[in-house]
């Protein structure tokens, strides 16, 4: 961030002997990645986290095995990974995403009541929430308390996962090659790689098995063919075993990206609601004109409450999830973009910096301040006359590698959102000996993810 406002909105980096260019701004992010096509729409190479995931983790993988950098690993064809997210992006698609709406209801009453008796474990309970959507829209399966161990142990490997993605985490093998000879003695992140492909191969099959019996006896989980598992879908489409092994291998990432964004964003919502109590009585008193206290709001409530819609996009906006995305790389050359003349080489990475856009004074009035007003004086809470390239969908990627589930995840928002805040005061801790306030400010996160 502190570099895009010195260098501007689009510079670049010179590591090792790649290069890395940071947009920092709609109308970069339009240029580059929008208008491109599958110029920009693959990812880097990831020695570490294709070792960790074999290679079928499609928000890692490559759109091209053409790219002049080195892949360490075998991996399927693009144009297998390529199709299972077409494959996706259709099962998400917006009229689908309607059918999710019964299983997002049952998810989020289940957690109301979970907060309700045990509001020490808040936590553990969001993420169980959270962790059953996805798991039933992927294999039909639910998660049936916050202290489940398999629930634990998913969210141990998936934390363990992330600590492998960390730049940094790790010495870098994309930009040293000869680190892949190094004996394993010498190369702990190699172990810890290997062992975290083992739990997702685990998990994968004990999962996949399930489902597939499910699908057999059409008994499982009792949804129609619409509001079927993604596993029963794909069991019906006649595909070719290697067709059907990438495509399988997807609900991992499915219950791995879902689970964990959508907790994240609702962790964040109660740290703020319980930061700001102004704009969370405010928000009760819209959610309760419209729907009371004899019933739970429904998704079909959500139009009529324009200041929730302003108080979500505002938790977005100033606690991203993915602050700088995901990254983006190039297999063609990029040139000539107006009126910069910008020249984008074979094999750039390009990283999308969201968090440094959504706190931009040049687009965002007093932007380190939480203020959902914003969004209520114009569409996407910008400064007048800036909403010419922004979109409210930044947080989810752009280009061809946008989050196709980004419409279930948008109504797990919004519904989850109404619920607690029509159901919950929410208030920051007191030491009981000190009687002094813990953790009042929008920084107050446990590092290990937990809290």
């Amino acid at each position: 961030m502190e570099w895009s406002r010195k260098y501007g909105d689009i510079f670049s980096l010179k590591i090792g002997p790649s290069t890395m260019v940071i947009l920092s701004s709609p109308t970069a992010i339009k240029e580059v990645v929008d208008k491109t096509s599958w110029a920009a729409s693959s990812r880097p190479p990831n020695y570490l986290g294709e070792l960790a995931a074999g290679g079928y983790h499609i928000l890692l993988a490559a759109d091209s095995t053409a790219n002049s950098s080195p892949r360490f690993l075998p991996t399927p064809p693009a144009t297998l990974l390529r199709n299972a997210r077409r494959i996706v992006a259709r099962f998400f698609s917006p009229a689908n995403a309607l059918h999710r709406v019964p299983v997002q209801a049952a998810e989020s009453t289940q957690l109301l009541y979970e907060l309700l008796i045990r509001p020490e474990s808040f936590s553990k309970s969001i993420r169980r929430a959270a962790e059953w959507a996805m798991k039933i829209t992927s294999y039909g399966q639910r998660v049936s308390s916050p202290d489940s161990p398999k629930m634990q142990e998913f969210y141990h490997m998936l934390h363990r996962f992330m600590r492998i993605l960390i730049p940094g985490a790790h010495p870098s093998v994309d930009l040293i090659p000869i680190l892949k000879y190094l004996p394993d003695r010498w190369a702990p992140w190699r172990a810890a790689c290997r062992r975290t492909r083992c739990q997702f191969k685990a998990f994968h099959l004990e999962h996949s098995r399930a489902a597939e019996v499910r699908s057999a006896t059409r008994d499982g989980d009792g949804m129609t063919v619409e509001g079927e598992s993604f596993m029963n879908s794909i069991s019906r489409m006649g595909l070719s075993q290697e067709e059907y092994d990438a495509l399988s291998y997807t609900g991992v990432t499915l219950v791995e990206a879902g689970s964990d964004t959508s907790a994240a964003f609702l962790l964040s919502l109660v740290l703020i609601l319980a930061v700001y109590p102004e704009h969370q009585e405010r928000a009760w008193r819209k959610v309760e004109a419209i729907v009371g206290i004899a019933r739970l709001p429904e998704l079909a409530d959500f139009g009529h409450m324009p200041f929730v819609d302003a108080l979500i996009k505002e938790v977005v906006r100033i606690r991203p999830t993915f602050p700088t995305g995901i990254p983006h790389f190039t297999t063609e050359e990029i040139c000539a973009i107006p009126p910069r003349e910008l020249l984008l080489q074979i094999d750039t990475t390009v990283i999308l910096n969201i968090y440094s856009m959504f706190h931009d004074p040049d687009i965002f009035d007093e932007p380190e301040v939480f203020n959902p007003n914003r969004f209520i004086q114009s569409e996407h809470g910008t400064r007048q006359g800036m909403d010419t390239d922004f979109r409210d969908s930044f947080s989810f990627g752009a280009g061809r590698r946008i989050c196709p589930g980004l419409h279930v995840a948008r109504a797990t928002m919004q519904l989850t959102a109404m619920r607690l805040i029509w159901a919950f005061s929410f208030s920051s801790a007191v030491d009981p000996k000190t009687e002094r306030v813990i953790g009042q400010d929008l920084d107050f996160y446990d590092p290990a993810g937990y809290r």
